[in-house]
């Protein structure tokens, strides 16, 4: 153990660890003086926006800027849980609207025939299909279920469908 302390007694008292140790006393000092500086220049600032921090009414217009803060959190978060709720329950509206005019029986009664797709994001919705020629009109809908009908689907419908499909 007595030659380990003589060998550091060596080291330390070589002209680099004075050197070194020195160096470290004058960057300690630096960062001190900067951290000081700094500090000095940041209570110069509040002091410039905050005036007298004594004053009744700035404690007042703090509290008041709080409560307004506290406020619009508030509302921010009931907002959030609202459209939170609303996306629960978005996946029975329709996302996808879209209608098809054609000539169902051709030259009979032009283009007023169609297929009105209603789907929601799920591909669950409705095809109606209105067909019209020179004796009249009839109406037709089919139930779509993952983007596919239980029911045979005309050409018309067919197009439409895939026209639609994010797939």
């Amino acid at each position: 153990m007595e030659q380990v302390l003589q060998s550091v007694d060596i080291v330390l008292n070589t002209v680099w660890a004075r050197l070194a140790f020195g160096v470290a006393v004058v960057a300690v000092l630096v960062i001190g003086v900067v951290l000081l500086v700094q500090w000095k220049h940041q209570c110069t600032r509040l002091a410039m926006v905050f005036g007298k921090a004594a004053d009744p009414s700035f404690y007042a217009h703090i509290d008041t800027v709080t409560h307004a803060f506290d406020q619009q959190t508030t509302t921010q978060n009931e907002a959030r849980a609202a459209c939170a709720d609303l996306e629960k329950t978005s996946h029975r509206f329709f996302d996808s609207v879209d209608i098809d005019y054609y000539d169902a029986f051709a030259g009979q009664a032009g283009k007023f025939s169609f297929s009105l797709l209603m789907l929601n994001r799920n591909g669950a919705g409705i095809i109606l299909t209105s067909l019209t020629s020179t004796q009249g009109s009839k109406v037709y809908v089919k139930r779509i279920e993952n983007w596919k009908s239980d029911a045979a689907l005309s050409r018309e419908e067919e197009e439409l469908l895939k026209k639609n499909n994010p797939l």
